[in-house]
């Protein structure tokens, strides 16, 4: 009676062992993440710190801000009959994070877009991911030069680097999950994860195979990531928009 009492006791603790361990032990199917989003460097700063600003040729700069929703960082974008981008210059295996994750919300549409033409080509939000090998330095020069050239229409700013592009839409006159070629550029792609106003202003989560998209788009595997691009422009059709930006995140799975 006594050894069935023991050997049952023996099983009780195996048991608990087995639970404690469970819950003690760090996950083997945790995901890894690399976070990507944004950050205030200075109390006055509008441009999220790591990440900097991308002009266009004579378009005016969008006006952006930066604010705290809970303990992330949100980048509002108010676009009207401009476009700017910001740039987060990386190098990234794909390898090891082949997934992007962020989210995103907009006032509305860009009405009069029209994403298969090249001088419609405006987009209330956009996540643009460029693949390479080099990272092109940003633009540098004496003030003097960089006035001169802004006097013809180039702004001051850095220059997004070359290579295979991807666009993420929120597009306007493109079906959802359509993948369309970007109007003018070669190696260029444009997927449309969402379209229309049903989800406008409220947080909408989108999540992203790099790997997988590049290989179905461009037949070949994917060099390295080099940067990312959020960008919202309605320089071509001057509308207004305004876009919020938040939680942009590599994952491995």
């Amino acid at each position: 009676m006594q050894v069935e009492r023991r050997t049952v006791r023996f099983r009780i603790w195996i048991i608990v062992l087995g639970i404690l361990l469970v819950f003690l032990s760090p996950s083997q199917g945790e995901a890894k993440t690399k976070f990507l989003g944004f950050k205030k460097e200075k109390k006055s700063s509008t441009v999220p710190k790591g990440w900097e600003v991308i002009p266009y040729f004579r378009a005016v700069k969008n006006k952006l801000s930066l604010s705290k929703e809970g303990k992330r960082t949100v980048l509002r974008v108010k676009s009207v009959g401009s476009a700017s981008a910001v740039l987060k210059r990386l190098e990234v295996d794909l390898k090891e994070f082949p997934v992007l994750v962020w989210r995103w919300k907009i006032s509305r549409v860009i009405g009069m877009a029209i994403e298969t033409r090249k001088d419609r080509n405006d987009s209330a939000a956009r996540i643009r991911v460029i693949f390479g090998k080099a990272i092109p330095k940003p633009l540098k020069g004496r003030p003097e030069i960089l006035k001169f050239f802004k006097s013809f229409g180039f702004q001051s700013g850095g220059k997004e680097p070359r290579g295979f592009k991807i666009d993420y839409i929120w597009g306007n006159n493109v079906p959802k999950g359509d993948v369309i070629d970007y109007p003018g550029s070669k190696n260029h792609k444009m997927v449309v994860v969402e379209s229309g106003n049903k989800r406008a202003n409220r947080w909408v989560w989108e999540k992203r195979n790099l790997i997988e998209d590049f290989q179905e788009f461009f037949r070949r595997s994917p060099p390295a990531l080099i940067g990312i691009v959020v960008l919202t422009d309605t320089d071509q059709t001057n509308e207004g928009v305004i876009a919020h930006y938040g939680s942009i995140i590599m994952m491995d799975k």
